[in-house]
């Protein structure tokens, strides 16, 4: 990445366009010209790791259910919509992608790099140790063209034990004590909201790792973070920023 260049992150997929965390999102992001890719995933009550951002469904798919307590046969009945309201009327719905479909797609994208974050309710119903059991072995056949990441600065730690995947956190808020856990952890990525950010950009913490902003969604915008060092830019309309 050159500095002062901005370098663009498909946020969940193509969501301006498409339905979010979909494979139909996903391919059209990759056709644009993405290399970095983000998604979500959930585990399904049999430990089935989906591609969602929501535990609970009412948003995505108009059903007031938990993806965390349905079957993978539940699951894999119900449609995502595109709930953007500048997603294209046109967009037809689509289904929720089990992670192992994903990495399928993945394998065949080699100059592709996903960021995978583990959601905090998935850990907070089946555990640390049962989350991991349920992902890795599903991504290992792409494992270097993933990043595993998570708000949950445990999981990271125990990413970081197994010494074989890139991790990134994710912030909550800009503070002495998020800063302190970042030194700690060392993740190779730091994410954070543009929300949290200081006003003043030569504030960002120091660190070994590499910053990686969401959401921006216009091209100067996302050229005076890079021109500040923040070169990885999560965006929700990917192909307009890869063609300003």
């Amino acid at each position: 990445m050159v500095h002062g260049v901005p370098c663009f992150v498909a946020h969940r997929g193509y969501p301006a366009l498409y339905p979010e965390n979909s494979l139909v999102g996903i391919r059209a992001a990759v056709q644009a010209g993405a290399r970095y890719v983000e998604i979500d995933i959930q585990l399904s009550r049999q430990l089935t790791p989906y591609l969602c951002h929501d535990d609970n469904l009412k948003r995505l798919t108009g059903r007031n259910a938990y993806l965390t307590r349905l079957k993978d046969d539940e699951i894999d009945t119900l449609t995502v919509s595109c709930p953007d309201v500048t997603c294209s009327s046109g967009t037809e719905p689509a289904p929720i992608p089990r992670l192992a479909e994903f990495c399928r797609y993945l394998a065949q994208h080699p100059q592709v790099t996903t960021f995978v974050e583990i959601k905090s309710e998935s850990i907070a119903r089946f555990g640390l140790s049962k989350t991991m059991d349920a992902i890795l072995p599903v991504i290992d056949v792409v494992h270097t063209q993933c990043v595993l990441i998570s708000f949950d600065w445990e999981l990271i730690a125990l990413i970081k034990s197994h010494q074989m995947y890139k991790t990134g956190w994710i912030i909550e808020h800009w503070t002495d004590e998020q800063s302190a856990m970042a030194a700690r952890l060392q993740p190779d990525y730091l994410f954070s909201s543009i929300r949290c950010l200081p006003e003043k950009l030569d504030q960002l913490w120091p660190g070994p790792w590499q910053w990686v902003i969401y959401t921006v969604d216009d091209y100067a915008t996302a050229l005076g973070y890079a021109e500040a060092g923040i070169t990885l830019i999560e965006t929700d309309t990917i192909s307009t920023l890869l063609a300003p």
